[in-house]
C-alpha cells in the first residue's frame, strides 16, 4: 500500500513537471510570436485620423478650444463604453469626438501624435483617412484643416521616419453635390492627397453608385479609389460588386461579406483587389471580429490585410496589439501573419521601387527569424478550415 502511494506521488510529480514544462514551452512560443509581430515592419492601410484621438488628446483640445463637453478623460471613456452596438452606435461617439478639432493646430497635433504611435508600432508606411465634410460643415476651412494635417504629416515623417499618405473620404450620408464641392476645395492640394475614399453611414440607402459621378471625376484628377463596405450591412455584397464593376475601385475597405459569395470571392482573387480587413475588438467581444471570414478569404487566395481602423475607439488598439489578438484567435503561423503584412505592402499606392523596398525589408525580417519565404507566399493552412 505504501509503495503504491509513493508511486502515485512520483507519478503526479512527473505529471505536474511535464505540465510545467509544456506550459513553459507554450508561454515561450507565445512570447516569441508576440516579439516577432511587434518587431515586424508594418503597413497600415485603413486608419481614420479622427479615430486616433486619445481621451487625453480630446480633453486637451477641448480645454484649448473652450468647449463644454468631453472635459474629462472619464467622460470620454464613458462615451466609448456606452455606445450601442453596430456602425451607427460607433458613429455616435466618433462624430462627437471629431468635433473638438477646430483649428489648424488641432489637426496638426492629431496627425503628429498619430505618427509617433505608428512609429512605436514599427509601422513604416500608413494611408490615413480624413473626412473634410465633417469639419468644413462646422465652419472649419478646408485650408486650415488640410494644412494642419499635411504639415503634421511632413514634420512627423522627418521626426519618426513614417511615410504617411492621405486619403480624403466622402461621407456617404451627404449629398453628391456636397462631395463634388469637396473635390473643388481639395483641387489646389491635389498633389498631396493620394486617394478618394468613402466612409460614414448609414451605408444602406447610400450605395457606391450614388457617388458614381464623384468617383469618375476623381479618377480623371488622378486619385486612387477606395470605399468602405462595412460588415453585415444590408446589400453589402451588392455594394462590393458595384464598387468593382461600376466604380472601378482600386481597393475595397472592409468588404468581408465577400466570404459569403463564392463568385465574388473568386473575382476578387482573380483581379487581385485587396480588402483592408479590420478585425477590431470591443470590450464586449470575446475575440477579434470576423476572424473566420478573414481566414476564409485568405484561404481562397484573396488579398487581405489587417488594419486597426479607429485604434483609440476599440479595445484592440493599435496594429501590433491587433496582430497579436488576431494571431491568438486564428492560430496563424509566423508565415501566415507575414503573408497578411506582405499583402498590405503589395497594395500601397506607391511607385514600384518604393513597394519593392518595403517588401525586401519584410523579407529580410522574416529570414532573420527563420521564416521561409516560400511558406509566406504559398502556405497551405487549409487544415484551419472555415468555421
Amino acid at each position: 500500500m505504501m509503495l503504491r502511494f509513493l508511486s502515485a506521488i512520483v507519478f503526479v510529480g512527473l505529471l505536474l513537471s511535464g505540465c510545467t514544462t509544456q506550459g513553459a514551452r507554450e508561454d515561450g512560443a507565445a512570447k516569441a510570436m508576440h516579439a516577432y509581430l511587434a518587431g515586424m515592419p508594418k503597413a497600415e492601410l485603413h486608419l481614420h485620423l479622427e479615430g486616433t484621438l486619445s481621451p487625453e488628446t480630446i480633453v486637451r483640445i477641448t480645454q484649448r478650444n473652450g468647449l463644454d463637453y468631453f472635459t474629462t478623460v472619464e467622460e470620454v471613456k464613458q462615451s466609448l463604453t456606452s455606445r450601442p452596438p453596430g456602425l451607427m452606435g460607433f458613429l455616435d461617439h466618433h462624430f462627437k469626438s471629431q468635433e473638438v478639432m477646430q483649428t489648424r493646430q488641432d489637426f496638426y497635433d492629431a496627425t503628429y501624435q498619430l505618427a509617433e504611435k505608428l512609429a512605436d508600432n514599427n509601422i513604416v508606411y500608413a494611408d490615413v483617412f480624413f473626412d473634410p465634410q465633417a469639419h468644413t460643415t462646422r465652419g472649419v476651412t478646408f485650408t486650415d484643416m488640410f494644412e494642419g494635417i499635411d504639415t503634421g504629416r511632413v514634420d512627423a515623417e522627418a521626426a519618426f521616419g513614417v511615410t504617411i499618405n492621405l486619403i480624403m473620404c466622402i461621407q456617404r450620408e451627404r449629398s453628391v453635390e456636397s462631395a463634388l464641392e469637396m473635390l473643388d476645395q481639395a483641387f489646389p492640394f491635389r498633389p498631396r492627397i493620394i486617394g478618394l475614399g468613402m466612409d460614414s453611414g448609414p451605408e444602406y440607402g447610400n450605395p457606391p453608385v450614388k457617388f458614381r459621378a464623384v468617383y469618375s471625376r476623381a479618377r480623371e484628377e488622378g486619385y486612387f479609389l477606395t470605399g468602405h463596405h462595412d460588415v453585415d450591412v444590408r446589400d453589402s455584397i451588392k455594394h462590393i460588386w458595384q464598387s468593382l464593376d461600376v466604380i472601378g475601385m482600386n481597393r475595397i475597405d472592409h468588404g468581408l461579406n465577400a466570404s459569403d459569395d463564392a463568385e465574388l470571392t473568386k473575382e476578387l482573387a482573380r483581379r487581385g483587389i485587396c480588402l483592408t480587413g479590420s478585425p477590431v475588438m470591443r470590450s464586449t467581444d470575446p475575440a477579434p471580429q470576423d476572424v473566420d471570414r478573414i481566414r476564409t478569404l485568405d484561404s481562397a487566395g484573396v488579398c487581405i490585410s489587417l488594419n486597426s481602423d479607429d485604434p483609440e475607439e476599440f479595445e484592440s488598439g493599435y496594429l501590433t496589439n491587433m496582430l497579436i489578438l488576431f494571431q491568438e484567435a486564428s492560430d496563424y503561423s509566423k508565415a501566415d501573419m507575414t503573408r497578411l503584412m506582405l499583402n498590405a505592402f503589395n497594395s500601397i499606392w506607391e511607385p514600384a521601387a518604393e513597394t519593392n523596398a518595403y517588401v525586401a525589408e519584410l523579407k529580410n525580417y522574416a529570414a532573420a527569424h527563420d521564416v521561409a519565404w516560400g511558406e509566406v507566399m504559398y502556405a497551405d493552412h487549409s487544415e484551419l478550415g472555415a468555421e
